[in-house]
């Protein structure tokens, strides 16, 4: 293991849907703490990406029979962070089909953390999930508001729950994602600490750090980021460690306020509605879609 890993605070993991990819990462820093997946990475796969291009299509019960293999080669390479897996949701699905779909996932390996988007619907899901002792890790969350009827929904979870703000995603929009994750710390701190911020969407060594210095929690990147942070030398932020703030072209990113919230309100009194939340659940849709038989 790697001197960098034994004292990085935040639990590790791979952002990606291909078992072989894992091993290497883990091979590089020392050791995968977990993974997480969804729809558009498991369209990645090498061997389904092989088999689309030679013109083959699934039906939706051979494309869950896909996700379940794949799932099922990931889970021995986790560690105690688990593998998220991700339910097939578009804007229309119910919380009581998220749950369905979550129970069935959960069962595949013994690892498994389902992950519901941030949408009424999707914490609605949660809030029948954490009853029923199933894991659960938020996805899609770019707001305070968000992260908040995350902690309200998911009280009494015997498990941690993962809340995982979309860091590059705020980045593309012209705003600092990695206030999102500072503002959700400190507003979690005046709670009982059953959820767990996974920083996401994350881009470049900077989001890395940034995420490593404000003491998220979990952290999951790709393997071009792992690479950079190998080649780097496994380097750890400081408390001379300043992040910059800036998208790929240089221009200063707009900062996120903090809200004072109370986190003891019912999670139906939070605004849970965004953007960036909606248009990544179409992507999603869109992606799952791309592996579709046309009459499925």
């Amino acid at each position: 293991m790697n001197s960098g890993t034994r004292k990085s605070k935040a639990q590790l993991l791979v952002d990606g849907g291909d078992p072989q990819e894992t091993l290497r990462i883990r091979d590089l820093i020392g050791h995968v703490d977990g993974q997480t997946t969804n729809p558009t990475l498991i369209s990645r796969n090498p061997e389904v990406r092989k088999l689309i291009s030679s013109g083959r299509k699934f039906s939706i019960q051979e494309e869950l029979q896909e996700y379940r293999k794949i799932v099922r080669a990931i889970s021995p390479l986790a560690g105690s962070a688990g593998v998220s897996i991700e339910v097939f949701a578009d804007l229309n699905t119910t919380g009581e089909d998220m749950l369905a779909q979550g129970r069935d996932m959960f069962a595949w390996i013994p690892n498994a953390y389902i992950k519901y988007p941030c949408t009424h619907e999707g914490l609605r899901a949660a809030q029948m999930s954490v009853r029923e002792a199933i894991r659960v890790n938020m996805t899609l969350c770019f707001s305070q508001e968000q992260a908040a009827a995350v902690y309200a929904a998911t009280k009494g979870s015997k498990a941690p729950v993962y809340v995982s703000p979309f860091v590059g995603r705020l980045d593309d929009h012209g705003e600092n994602g990695m206030d999102l994750v500072k503002n959700i710390k400190q507003m979690y701190a005046a709670g009982d600490g059953h959820v767990h911020v996974l920083a996401a969407s994350i881009r470049h060594l900077q989001h890395l750090l940034g995420s490593f210095a404000l003491d998220a929690e979990l952290v999951t990147a790709p393997g071009k980021v792992w690479d950079q942070w190998a080649a780097a030398s496994f380097p750890l932020p400081d408390q001379n460690f300043v992040y910059r703030a800036i998208d790929a072209a240089g221009k200063q990113l707009k900062p996120i306020a903090y809200k004072p919230i109370d986190l003891n309100q019912p999670w139906e009194s939070f605004d849970v509605r965004h953007d960036l939340t909606t248009k990544g659940i179409q992507s999603f849709v869109a992606d799952y879609k791309s592996t579709l038989k046309q009459s499925a």
